[in-house]
């Protein structure tokens, strides 16, 4: 499962999702329409993995954990490709940077974006208070098995 983006978000959906709620599914002609959206495609471990497992909806539990136990971002919400296109357009006035696409938002309203430069699917995000950009993990797999590695909240 080391390298396997669809069977880390698979887990992170059994995770920290409600079991009521499954992941909303991406179908590819609406990422096509994104990408197209965005003049970006978006790195084959993200493409493979939402359009097998569809895109979680978290909850609390995550940022519990989050809380009690690290410092990665508090995943809010992964953005449908709709949703991706109307961020970027909202936010590119803002300051977001032109060489990001988004896929997700933190409780805060931040990205997590891929750089459209790189072809490597390392993962940042972009604080929209401070307008600065950070890497928060080397691929999306890591991400996601960092998310999925958390330890049980403590609450």
């Amino acid at each position: 499962m080391k390298n396997d983006p669809a069977a880390w978000l698979g887990a992170f959906s059994q995770r920290w999702s409600h079991a009521n709620y499954p992941p909303v599914e991406v179908r590819p002609v609406a990422l096509e329409q994104a990408e197209k959206a965005l003049a970006y495609t978006y790195p084959g471990s993200y493409r493979s993995a939402v359009l097998a497992i569809g895109l979680p909806r978290p909850t609390a539990d995550l940022w519990d954990a989050i809380d009690d136990r690290s410092d990665l971002p508090h995943l809010g919400d992964f953005l449908t490709p709709d949703e991706a296109v109307e961020a970027t357009r909202d936010w590119r006035p803002l300051g977001y940077p032109d060489d990001l696409a988004p896929f997700a938002t933190d409780s805060s309203g931040n990205l997590l974006s891929f750089r459209m430069k790189d072809r490597s699917d390392a993962v940042y995000i972009w604080d929209h208070d401070f307008g600065t950009a950070e890497q928060v993990a080397p691929s999306f797999a890591a991400l996601l098995e960092a998310y999925c590695r958390l330890p049980e909240s403590a609450g």
